[in-house]
C-alpha cells in the first residue's frame, strides 16, 4: 500500500468476515503485517492500518480515523460527527450499552424472562462470553447495514476499522481467563466489595 489512493487502499485490505478461526485470524493479521515496512515491524495491525490510511487522508480525516476505538465510539464526539456513518454507529452503540445495562439490572433483580424479552435488547441467555459475542455480532450487523453505498470512501474505511476492532476484541477473548475474572467479580459482589 505504498502508492495509490483510498480506492486502492480499500481494495488491497484483507476481506473481513465475522469468524473466529485460525485461518481467518492468520489471513487478516499476516496480510496487514505485510503492509508494514521494515521500520514498522512489530507494530500492531491497527497502528499499521492507521499509518497506511494516513497516507491517503487529509490531516483532519486522519486524526478522526486514528481516534476510532471501541472504548469511546459511543462518546458525544462521535455522536456529533459530521460523518453520518460514525454518528449513526456511535448512537447505536450508546443505545446498545443502555440496553445491556437494563437487561443486566432486570436479570439481577430476578425479573421474569417474559419481561426481559420485552426489553429493547434481548440476548439469548448464555455464558458471559457467549453473550459478549452476541453483542459483537449485533454491532457487526449494524456496520454491515451502514456499509451499503460505501465502498471506497472515508466512511467505508471507518467501517473497516470498526469491524477489524470488533474482530480483534473477539479474537482476544480467553475463555479460561474470562471465567476466572467472572468468578472473581462474582465473589467480590457477594462479599459486598
Amino acid at each position: 500500500m505504498i502508492a495509490g489512493n483510498l480506492e486502492y487502499v480499500m481494495g488491497s485490505l484483507p476481506h473481513l468476515s465475522f469468524k473466529d478461526t485460525d485461518e481467518e485470524r492468520s489471513k487478516v493479521v499476516s496480510l496487514l503485517q505485510k503492509y508494514a515496512g521494515p521500520s514498522e515491524t512489530g507494530k500492531g495491525i491497527i497502528a499499521i492500518l492507521d499509518g497506511e490510511a494516513g497516507k491517503f487522508l487529509s490531516s483532519g480525516s486522519h486524526r478522526i480515523f486514528q481516534q476510532i476505538n471501541l472504548a469511546s465510539i459511543h462518546s458525544e464526539t462521535f455522536q456529533k460527527s459530521k460523518n453520518s456513518v460514525l454518528a449513526t454507529f456511535s448512537t447505536y452503540v450508546l443505545a446498545l450499552k443502555k440496553g445491556v445495562q437494563q437487561l443486566r439490572i432486570s436479570r439481577k433483580n430476578g425479573a421474569d424472562p417474559s419481561i426481559t424479552k420485552k426489553l429493547p435488547l434481548s440476548l439469548v441467555p448464555g455464558t458471559p462470553l457467549e453473550e459478549e459475542i452476541q453483542l459483537l455480532k449485533l454491532q457487526w450487523d449494524q456496520l454491515e447495514e451502514l456499509s451499503m453505498g460505501h465502498y471506497t470512501d472515508f466512511a467505508a474505511l471507518c467501517i473497516y476499522k470498526l469491524k477489524l476492532l470488533l474482530l480483534l476484541r473477539w479474537w482476544s477473548f480467553d475463555e479460561k481467563q474470562g471465567y476466572a475474572n467472572f468468578l472473581n467479580s462474582t465473589k467480590k459482589t457477594e462479599d459486598g466489595g
